[in-house]
């Protein structure tokens, strides 16, 4: 288990409307309104106060996302679906502290990574997971992979976990009956059911020194990742958006017998590139990654990325379609659904790949490829959540039969 990679999951664990009002920092920009009356946005902003103080949920989730319009490629072939089921407890005032930890300069935070470590172990201590999760893979990948690596892999993967006390329990026997190879060596090593391994404590191994550090790439991932969270709550960068983001009020519906609002935010993405604070945009964004990765990177160069990465984003905003459907209710204003669609035109690709000169495959001479992710997720149970528990008859592995530079329980 790479210590950094957990911290990185902490930073990012996503809780619908958490992350706004801060005690100890300035608290984070409200919610995008658009041209919404004065108290439809009033319940997006109570929304994302009431979430951000959930302790417990559940969730399900649904996601599709897949690349048609190549010809000689079956659509099937190049989807990838997961089916997800959650439960999940937390302290919301301990993420809350995280959070605004990770408001800080990348460096700052880099700097202080002690105190850092030390809350994603309290978080881990008292973070409670239920995951029920089952993916199918794409024809294509899997066929690639057998053909080039040898590696077969099932058309479903069906993964349950735990968390629970600061230990991750994993279902071997879900595992094994995607992987028959897998069931074969578990046997032969006499292991069936559940096993443990105490996240928490090897998570303290990790910071006493006695597992090797991170190399540096996975620092520089994490400095990336911080730098990019950090641009989105920029006053400035959600400003130059702000006139491309469209929120309207549909029609209410009902969860469970209450009113819900219904809220659509569209981003108009071709009038978005088309415009010239777009460069602008993107010179922010590229100074805060460079600043965040450390490194010295030539002016001119750096100009070139810009204007190429505008070039690209005006050939894949022709078309493209983004949307976020959330309900919210009247009485609780909790967010019941969230639901998010893109779909990209990638036809620009394979225009800029030709006009550099790149001899294109067969398959992709005339093709259109257009990419859609969909995802559904729904939150109930807000507060009231069952317990998660600890399954029964489980096998704790001892923390010095895994290698910690290879190991990573999350994954």
């Amino acid at each position: 288990m790479a210590l950094f990679a957990t911290i990185l999951l902490s930073m990012v664990l996503w809780w619908p409307g958490g992350g706004i009002a801060q005690r100890e920092a300035p608290p984070l920009p409200p919610p995008f309104c658009g041209e919404l009356p004065a108290a439809d946005c009033q319940l997006l902003t109570d929304a994302q106060e009431l979430m951000s103080g959930v302790s417990s949920m559940n969730m399900a989730l649904a996601l599709d996302a897949n690349l048609r319009g190549i010809p000689e490629i079956a659509d099937e072939a190049l989807t990838f679906g997961l089916n997800l089921d959650m439960t999940m407890h937390l302290d919301p005032t301990l993420n809350e502290t995280m959070r605004t930890i990770t408001l800080r300069p990348p460096t700052e935070l880099l700097a202080t990574l002690d105190e850092f470590s030390a809350l994603v172990i309290e978080f881990y201590k008292t973070f409670g997971l239920r995951m029920e999760m089952e993916m199918a893979l794409p024809g294509l990948l899997r066929d690639a992979l057998a053909a080039n690596e040898g590696v077969t892999l099932p058309e479903r993967i069906a993964v349950n976990m735990r968390m629970v006390d600061g230990y991750a329990y994993i279902d071997m026997d879900a595992l094994a009956a995607s992987f028959p190879d897998l069931r074969a060596s578990l046997e032969a090593e006499g292991i069936d059911g559940w096993i443990g391994i105490d996240v928490v404590r090897q998570m303290e191994r990790e910071l006493r020194g006695s597992v090797a550090a991170p190399d540096v790439s996975t620092l520089q991932s994490m400095q990336m990742s911080m730098a990019f969270n950090q641009l989105m709550t920029n006053a400035e960068m959600r400003s130059l958006l702000d006139p491309y983001i469209v929120v309207e009020r549909l029609a209410d519906e009902e969860r469970n017998g209450a009113p819900v609002a219904v809220f659509r935010t569209t981003l108009d993405l071709g009038d978005l590139v088309s415009n010239p604070d777009f460069t602008q945009l993107l010179r922010q964004a590229a100074d805060a990654m460079v600043a965040a990765s450390g490194e010295e990177v030539d002016a001119q160069e750096l100009g070139t990325g810009i204007l190429g990465a505008q070039l690209l984003a005006n050939m894949l905003a022709r078309a493209a379609e983004f949307e976020i459907v959330q309900t919210v209710g009247f009485d609780a204003p909790y967010i019941y659904d969230n639901n998010v669609f893109l779909q990209l035109d990638l036809s620009g690709l394979l225009t800029m790949a030709a006009m550099s000169g790149e001899e294109l495959p067969t398959e992709l001479r005339g093709a259109r490829p257009i990419f859609t992710f969909d995802m559904n997720a729904s939150y109930s149970d807000f507060d009231a959540a069952p317990a998660v528990e600890a399954p029964e008859n489980v096998e704790i592995l001892p923390l010095d039969s895994m290698d910690g530079r290879d190991m990573d329980v999350i994954s």
